[in-house]
């Protein structure tokens, strides 16, 4: 058999030279910088150039002529807190009060304690005893049932 003999000499220690060429990783690099450096320059400039206002805009763009005029707006509550406490007492104030809702047909409006009190008093009518308003006050003349 053949006999394979092992070399004394021990390989050079370092790195690959012949796959790492660090010239043409500076120009690559060098070349992205002048790249980004152009673009950047030219972009400026064309912002420089076509930031043109022309007569007759603001300062915001908009021609001042052509912007129409607002709509009156709806007509908002200044305060709803308030606006709503003072409805409230006027209901409270209307539920605690007496007054007339019709004088013509006898009917009034008596505090809601009171108006319970009574019912309690004298119980609910029943249906056949509510009279009907007559067709000229809004109801129609219909025939009491037995």
């Amino acid at each position: 058999m053949a006999e394979i003999h092992a070399d004394s000499t021990s390989p050079r220690l370092g790195h690959e030279t012949r796959d790492f060429n660090m010239r043409v990783i500076v120009l690559f690099g060098a070349s992205l910088v002048v790249l980004l450096a152009g673009s950047l320059t030219l972009m400026a400039w064309l912002f420089a150039l076509l930031n043109v206002t022309p007569k007759g805009y603001g300062v915001r763009g908009a021609p001042m002529a052509a912007t129409p005029p607002s709509p009156p707006g709806p007509r908002l509550q200044a305060s709803p807190t308030q606006d709503m406490q003072d409805m409230l007492q006027a209901e409270n104030a209307r539920l605690h009060s007496y007054g007339w809702v019709d004088r013509s047909a006898g009917m009034v409006r008596m505090p809601i304690d009171r108006a319970m009190e009574f019912v309690v008093r004298q119980g609910l009518p029943s249906w056949h005893e509510i009279p009907t308003l007559p067709a000229d006050q809004g109801g129609a003349a219909q025939e009491k049932k037995p």
